[in-house]
């Protein structure tokens, strides 16, 4: 199976580490306005995982109390089960160690196949995610909605080096480049995706801390990023960078840091590419306003945005 011919629809989910569930549910459902799932829905004690919905879906955030904060799991949809099938013949053609130790129970979908990349992220492909027919997504800070025609949003990873992790996502996940930042320094940032939504994953070598960076969630009005911007502003939240707008994307969104520190992009209107046209852009370091905060300090202090 050629690398094109992987199918993924998005990220179907996602599960983050927390170590303070109980700081999680305000900061869930009062900041981002998502709506919980309760432990008799889930089936999973309160105590240990707390299931969140942005949209139909019976679930897309997972939040499992851990000691360490950090991304659990990002799970990418794939149509059926004759595309999960493919890609697990392609992602044992790349040589990778399949992790049985999660299964399609689980995380409640009809089937998965799970690998861990050299950065330590656990990937899991599924199919068959559930529906839930008998109640609508309301949420509980009046968020209008969330855009999931493409996955729930992206993620963005610091990498050793963003040019090798370009090489692995393309390989294994098929992922294609939309567009590569020069951060300066010999820094860059690199925009992956697999379908319409402008990027599903980012990478970065320019912050000088690896791992995983945040995760986006995209609204479907900008009044209800605006909104969020009044409620975490009015409760103290740590904030990552300000209320701005992205040259290249152009999304308008702010980052925030959850209780126990992983980082949160709220956003609004993603660029949706047209894929029968798009050209790879090398572009520069820019934001058309604001984005400012502790962590584009660190951008800048390695070379990116002056």
């Amino acid at each position: 199976m050629g690398c094109d011919a992987m199918e993924i629809r998005g990220i179907g989910y996602l599960g983050l580490n927390e170590t303070d569930l109980g700081a999680w549910r305000a900061f869930g459902e009062d900041l981002l306005g998502l709506m919980s799932v309760s432990a008799e829905e889930s089936g999973r004690p309160e105590d240990e995982c707390l299931l969140y919905r942005i949209d139909g879906r019976n679930w897309r955030l997972a939040v499992h109390r851990a000691d360490t904060p950090g991304l659990a799991y990002v799970g990418w949809e794939l149509p059926h089960r004759a595309a999960l099938a493919e890609a697990k013949d392609h992602l044992v053609s790349c040589g990778l160690d399949l992790d049985t130790s999660v299964s399609a129970e689980d995380r409640g979908v009809s089937d998965l196949i799970r690998f861990v990349d050299p950065y330590g992220h656990a990937h899991e492909l599924f199919c068959g995610a559930p529906t839930n027919l008998d109640a609508p997504f309301v949420s509980p800070a009046g968020v209008s909605g969330f855009e999931t025609d493409n996955g729930l949003g992206h993620v963005l990873f610091a990498v050793p080096n963003a040019n090798e992790a370009e090489d692995y996502y393309a390989r294994v996940l098929g992922m294609k480049t939309t567009d590569r930042m020069d951060m300066g320094n010999g820094k860059r940032t690199i925009f992956m995706r697999s379908r319409e939504r402008h990027h599903m994953i980012a990478i970065t070598d320019v912050l000088p801390e690896h791992g995983f960076g945040h995760v986006m969630l995209e609204t479907s009005k900008i009044e209800d990023v605006g909104r969020a911007w009044d409620r975490v502003q009015a409760a103290g939240t740590p904030i990552f960078m300000s209320l701005g707008q992205h040259a290249n994307d152009p999304m308008v969104s702010f980052y925030i840091e959850s209780p126990a520190g992983n980082g949160i992009e709220l956003g609004w209107a993603g660029m949706l590419i047209d894929e029968d046209s798009w050209v790879v852009r090398e572009v520069g370091p820019n934001e058309l306003w604001g984005h400012r905060g502790a962590q584009m300090d660190e951008i800048e202090a390695g070379g990116g945005r002056s």
